[in-house]
């Protein structure tokens, strides 16, 4: 295998963990959230504190949803947690992200379980009135529920910072920073901030969406793929306004430390890159321009014949 192919594999599952992680996130916090309002109904509808909430066996069962839970585990932080061990495991070091995967992975698995066994056998120590084993069912569930899923949401929290230390390692991976822009209209994208794509540039690059959407748009447009470079310039142009004002704080904060203007730590400023983007724009509209005079010259040609 030549070392080009092995680094598009790298590249792949790069973008798979990204996108893993982060379906696997926006799932955790629905559920979570539905937990959360649930269990707040509950508490202001019987006046008791959610701490020292009681709820009978269907109540609490009611609390999450099995295949929900199946879901993200199965679906997402399997996938997520395999993948983490490819990328990041040797023999003697991994990333913390691939620690907190893992340990996201044991946490929803208690959890299923726990949740299982409220679901399935609890009912039937109510059926049989063995109130010992039942009373030892929901005590344990109103421990477990509550603490498994605040553990789970810190890990999540935890990954995710470490996942946004990653993320300017990889802007300038093609197939990463294209999939990211393609999938911008997707749940998991536009849930994950609440500003979705432009919020993962502002992780990845100094000068946030203005760079995100002139490096991918730099990608089509050497990739011959004009009509998507197009459309990402004139995204990043639209941008250009907020990215002066960062670099005008960036240049700021640098003089203040005693650097320079010429560090190589700033970003291009944003001026040339402008001046790039619309001369590619321009190259671009020109190239449309020719290929509609040639197609209509080509029909006229026909019609004469």
């Amino acid at each position: 295998m030549t070392a080009q192919n092995n680094l598009q594999i790298q590249a792949h599952r790069t973008w798979s963990i990204i996108r893993y992680f982060y379906l696997a996130h926006v799932h955790f916090r629905s559920e979570y959230e539905r937990y959360d309002k649930k269990v707040m109904s509950y508490s202001r509808a019987s006046g008791i504190d959610r701490e020292f909430l009681r709820l009978n066996t269907e109540e609490l069962a009611g609390l999450l949803e099995f295949k929900s839970l199946e879901s993200l585990r199965d679906d997402y932080i399997q996938e997520l947690k395999d993948l983490c061990h490819d990328v990041f495991r040797t023999a003697d070091r991994t990333d913390p992200l691939d620690r907190y995967v893992s340990d996201i992975f044991h946490e929803v698995s208690i959890l299923k379980e726990e949740h299982y066994t409220v679901k399935t056998y609890a009912p039937q120590y109510e059926r049989d009135s063995d109130e010992v084993e039942l009373k030892f069912i929901l005590d344990d569930a109103h421990t477990v529920f509550p603490k498994k899923l605040t553990q789970i949401r810190y890990l999540f929290g935890k990954a995710r910072e470490r996942m946004e230390k990653i993320l300017p390692t990889v802007r300038s991976m093609p197939i990463v920073v294209r999939s990211l822009y393609l999938h911008r209209n997707e749940d998991f994208i536009r849930n994950a901030y609440p500003k979705g794509l432009k919020a993962f540039y502002s992780h990845m690059y100094p000068l946030g969406a203005f760079e995100g959407y002139y490096q991918v748009a730099q990608s089509f447009y050497h990739s011959s793929f004009f009509r998507e470079a197009l459309k990402a310039f004139r995204l990043a142009e639209n941008e250009y306004q907020a990215a002066s004002g960062l670099y005008k704080e960036l240049l700021k904060s640098e003089k203040e430390a005693g650097g320079s203007s010429d560090e190589e730590a700033l970003p291009r400023e944003p001026r040339w890159t402008i001046r790039s983007i619309r001369a590619k724009i321009g190259r671009i509209q020109k190239r449309r321009a020719r290929k509609r005079k040639t197609s209509v010259s080509l029909k006229r040609f026909g019609a004469g014949k």
